[in-house]
């Protein structure tokens, strides 16, 4: 019986603010302009790794190796994507090992246009800045992962950082 009453007054409490009228808000906020920031924290072991969104890119399928065009079309298709295009994430960790903060990868910066280059806005975002990453290990020496190792007026946009590569990347 209480629990009929409960339900029925909570009924009446929504149907009466759904028909009330409208009322204007007292607060006018300006818009942001801006998305959430692009970082994702966890984590691992006495370790906090930081995932940093430097932006997106979109691939040509026919980058897309072992599995043939229609293959790769059948799987983009069971994800509701089609077209000669996939769009993929370009993404830096930062790692904060305690007494060292370390940056695996440095991003693209403005290398493949206008919707890379977000390292540096990210890192800040999380609550860093340039000048504290300590070291930068660069996976390889392709554009999306080492280009971001300078800023857009040319200069080293983590300028206390030891630039770390393997040998072979670095002989090459």
């Amino acid at each position: 019986m209480v629990r009929h009453r409960l339900t029925r007054l909570v009924l009446a409490l929504a149907l009466g603010s759904a028909l009330a009228p409208s009322v204007p808000a007292f607060a006018e906020a300006p818009a942001v302009r801006t998305q959430v920031p692009g970082y994702y924290r966890m984590a691992v072991g006495e370790m906090e790794v930081t995932a940093l969104y430097d932006g997106f890119i979109d691939l040509d399928t026919k980058v897309l190796s072992n599995a043939s065009p229609a293959e790769v079309q059948r799987l983009l298709t069971r994800m509701f994507l089609g077209g000669q295009k996939v769009q993929t994430a370009v993404n830096a960790f930062l790692i904060n090992a305690g007494g060292k903060l370390v940056l695996v990868d440095a991003g693209a910066a403005k290398a493949f246009g206008p919707t890379l280059g977000f390292i540096g806005d990210n890192l800040k975002a999380a609550g860093y800045s340039p000048e504290q990453v300590d070291m930068v290990l660069l996976t390889h020496l392709h554009a999306d992962h080492a280009a971001g190792l300078l800023g857009a007026d040319g200069k080293p946009l983590f300028p206390n950082a030891d630039i770390r590569v393997a040998q072979a990347d670095h002989d090459f």
